[in-house]
């Protein structure tokens, strides 16, 4: 079965990547109806932010006992897995998401992450591409990019510059997105690779976070690592990944596919 694009499901799940809970508000739902698996669900992603990981995965954990049939715990579970480096616990989560509403294109995205850490990269391009018909152009930065860096991982740059074309670059897309957004619009060449990263100008148009700027530089750093390794200069390529050290955010997908290459490179040890 075909799945297509689906308004109602991208605006819900956009809900979800932008909720910031506090635990006192989750435990208020809780104290309503501590069966409510949405309310476990606020309590898991508000105790990950406060970096209570073990706590978090409990929680998400409570809201599939009574619902288990309710994916985004299963989604929350798995990205909480995944941020601590747990792969196969967090790949499981994923697939059962899809598995219960195949339709929401960021679980498929956030398994091909997950794989593509793990290394499995081939796993990791099958599934962002399911994510293509599920998604209009305008949130196809984040895939696109994915997509580029992963091909070119792979040492195919024929197919890295092709997947360019699910996206003209220009579309608006959430502000949460610019780094991949910035990213897509330097490997299609409509920024100029010396325009490519300003941190002050980042400072007004990212999301309002501490560490947000450092946190789109690192995958713009990555992403700049492989358009010059695409281009031929592996000095730049090099200066590219020596940057995104000094910016590290730790768990940032780019920085974490960084790591191996700084030490092939005899940048770190």
């Amino acid at each position: 079965m075909k799945f297509v694009y689906n308004q109602k499901k991208t605006d819900e799940i956009s809900d979800v990547l932008m909720m910031r809970p506090t635990v006192a508000e989750a435990q208020a739902l809780l104290d309503k109806d501590d069966t409510d698996a949405k309310a476990w669900f606020r309590m898991g992603m508000a105790l990950g932010l406060e970096g209570r990981n073990e706590e978090s995965l409990e929680a998400y954990s409570h809201g599939i006992m009574y619902a288990p049939f309710y994916a985004p715990n299963y989604f929350g579970r798995g990205r909480r897995h995944n941020g601590m480096g747990h792969y196969y616990a967090a790949l499981a989560d994923f697939t059962m998401a899809i598995q219960l509403d195949p339709s929401v294109w960021t679980y498929w995205y956030y398994r091909a992450t997950a794989e593509n850490m793990h290394g499995d990269l081939d796993a990791s391009l099958s599934d962002l591409e399911e994510c293509i018909p599920l998604t209009i152009p305008s949130q196809r930065y984040v895939i696109v990019h994915w997509l580029y860096t992963t091909y070119a991982e792979k040492g195919d740059y024929a197919k890295a510059e092709a997947s360019l074309d699910y996206v003209d670059g220009i579309v608006e897309c959430p502000k949460r997105n610019y780094g991949y957004r910035r990213s897509v619009q330097l490997y299609k060449g409509i920024v100029k690779p010396e325009e490519y990263i300003n941190e002050e100008e980042m400072k007004k148009v990212v999301l309002d976070q501490p560490g947000r700027v450092h946190l789109e530089e690192n995958g713009m750093l990555y992403g700049l690592y492989w358009y010059w390794m695409i281009h031929g200069d592996e000095k730049k390529a090099y200066d590219a990944i020596a940057q995104l050290q000094k910016v590290a955010v730790k768990g940032a997908f780019g920085y974490t596919k960084s790591i191996p290459i700084a030490r092939k490179l005899g940048i770190i040890k």
